[in-house]
């Protein structure tokens, strides 16, 4: 009867060993995922990219403070724009591409997301709890400007578009999302970057890191998903993906564009070569041309033309 039992005892603590392990590794790459700390961007001079100075704001949360510039446009045109930075940036990341919208007289509001620049730290929900944040500020923008949403777009670019697109899931009426270089789900960039980053044996880990993270969070990390959120948005939305890029792949914004409403969705590839989230940089005149058209077909009386 020992005999028996000894192999038995063997085996029960090679799977207790084996759960710790797996336990502790995911629990690696949840800090990886969620807890990631990043140093702050320095100060920049925002008149080199045409702007004035902006007026500091603060938006308050759920357990957090938002941190972020409002820029009033003199031109008044009705309109503005909400724009969204990418994982591990902050505000100063989407100074750049501002012109898309301050040229057609729109004001505009940049935010630090929570855990990210001088908003409060935060464990990273990646759109979970963002979304709601996005939420109020577009709330702040639309009383700060007495605008209806109609008259409110939102502008993403990485983890600020696949934010803005889940966020626009559950705001009404807003006039478009721009969505640059979007993950489709938590799961798949989470594979994605654990196969680029330490190899593909990394996929077995990314149930029990998500688990794990969504615990910690206090978020269904497996419900964190673009590709299904954009079901639900109703408003038009323009999706952009660099064929190029090598850290978010380009058929996660392909698969998102497969679930949405073809009616009022459109997906450009564009033809210059540039990384992830920088087509605007690369050929800020093409990218331009590329908003505009969509505007002018889907929100042809959103601001005035450049």
């Amino acid at each position: 009867m020992r005999r028996r039992r000894r192999p038995l005892k063997i085996f029960v603590a090679l799977i207790v060993v084996l759960a710790i392990v797996y336990a502790g590794i995911s629990w690696f790459f949840s800090e990886k995922l969620i807890a990631a700390k990043f140093a702050p961007l320095g100060p920049v001079d925002v008149a080199s990219y045409g702007l004035p100075q902006p007026e500091l704001i603060e938006i308050p949360g759920d357990g957090v403070t938002l941190a972020g510039w409002y820029f009033a446009n003199p031109r008044k045109a009705g309109c503005a724009t909400v724009m969204l930075h990418g994982f591990s940036g902050s505000k100063q990341e989407i100074l750049g591409p501002t012109p898309l919208f301050w040229n057609r007289g729109c004001d505009l509001l940049l935010y630090d997301a929570r855990g990210h620049g001088e908003s409060s730290p935060s464990l990273l929900t990646y759109g979970a709890h963002e979304k709601d944040d996005l939420g109020r500020a577009v709330d702040w923008l639309a009383n700060r400007t007495s605008l209806p949403h109609s008259k409110i777009g939102l502008a993403g670019w990485s983890y600020g578009a696949a934010t803005a697109i889940q966020a626009a899931a559950d705001i009404p009426d807003l006039a478009f999302v721009l969505a640059d270089s979007s993950y489709s789900s938590l799961g798949d960039i989470a594979r994605a970057q654990g196969k680029q980053q330490f190899g593909s044996w990394t996929k077995i880990f990314v149930p029990g890191a998500l688990l794990v993270a969504g615990i910690r969070g206090g978020f269904d990390a497996r419900g964190v998903a673009p590709d299904d959120a954009i079901r639900d948005v109703k408003e038009p939305t323009l999706l952009i993906h660099s064929r190029q890029d090598e850290f978010t792949p380009v058929e996660q914004s392909e698969e998102i564009y497969a679930n949405s409403d073809h009616s009022h969705t459109e997906l450009v590839i564009p033809d210059w070569v540039a990384p992830h989230a920088f087509s605007y940089t690369k050929n800020n005149a093409g990218y331009t041309a590329i908003l505009d058209g969509f505007l002018a077909k889907y929100a042809p009386d959103f601001g005035a033309r450049a």
